[in-house]
């Protein structure tokens, strides 16, 4: 198995790169290739069973972009074959139209690849908590999310039964194209829900069954958690839906 973190060196933030440590005590077989701006990317003469891209600043948002543009056509070729992406809180957003703030002038062109855009308002963050249904399970997570997301036709990650999608007038959360996971929560996302680790172990390797690093544990606390978020107690005002958008609570 093989695993390639693009990256490493500018997307570390946020503690999301223990998904791939956690990965890693999972499939002790796979091999991580940590991919830094200086190398060329695996996935240009290979398929990697899972390639990764993890949060990062406005600056290396571009620095990805750079790096990532004459590979373009590979991404889109790799994403229509159905290989296993996974791309977490801002690292999605670099494969849009563009990434913008009016307030300020900036607007950086993506790479293109999804019709989709991100408007990055400073002080409309959202900090808070996020949970929704997929393929079966419960996903929980949380946001630190000031660039709210706008992508009309694309399929969602999932759809927030509480909390925000991608943006604050959305239930939609997240994109999925094919095997392409792209999402704004943060937790790191595997290390706090061991169910849909197990799915994506399942997508990455469909020959071998899944098993779990510290299972009992990671699923004592994932239960745990979902318990505090199915507590309507344990929500502030900020983070409840509104009776629009067929029950969704939005903000």
């Amino acid at each position: 198995m093989i695993i390639e973190m693009l990256f490493p060196d500018i997307a570390n933030l946020h503690g999301d790169n223990a998904n791939i440590a956690y990965l890693s005590r999972c499939r002790p077989d796979a091999t991580v290739v940590r991919t830094t701006l200086a190398d060329k990317p695996a996935f240009a003469d290979s398929v990697p069973n899972l390639i990764y891209l993890g949060p990062m600043t406005e600056s290396g948002q571009r620095k990805a972009i750079d790096r990532l543009r004459g590979y373009t056509t590979r991404l889109q070729e790799l994403i229509d074959a159905g290989a296993v992406f996974l791309f977490t809180h801002n690292a999605m957003e670099i494969l849009g139209q563009r990434i913008r703030n009016d307030n300020q002038g900036y607007d950086v062109p993506g790479l293109g690849l999804f019709p989709m855009s991100a408007r990055i308002d400073l002080f409309g963050r959202y900090s808070g908590k996020v949970m929704g249904p997929v393929d079966g399970t419960i996903v929980v997570g949380y946001k630190s999310q000031f660039s709210m997301v706008d992508a009309d036709g694309v399929a969602p990650f999932l759809t927030a039964t509480r909390g925000i999608g991608r943006n604050r007038g959305t239930a939609l959360e997240g994109v999925r194209v094919n095997n392409f996971i792209g999402t704004s929560l943060l937790g790191p996302l595997l290390l706090t829900n061991p169910p849909f680790t197990k799915q994506l172990l399942t997508l990455i390797d469909p020959d071998t069954p899944p098993e779990l690093a510290f299972e009992g544990l990671a699923m004592d606390a994932y239960n745990a958690r979902l318990a505090d978020f199915n507590d309507p107690h344990r929500w502030h005002p900020g983070e409840q839906p509104s009776s629009l958008a067929g029950g969704f609570l939005r903000v």
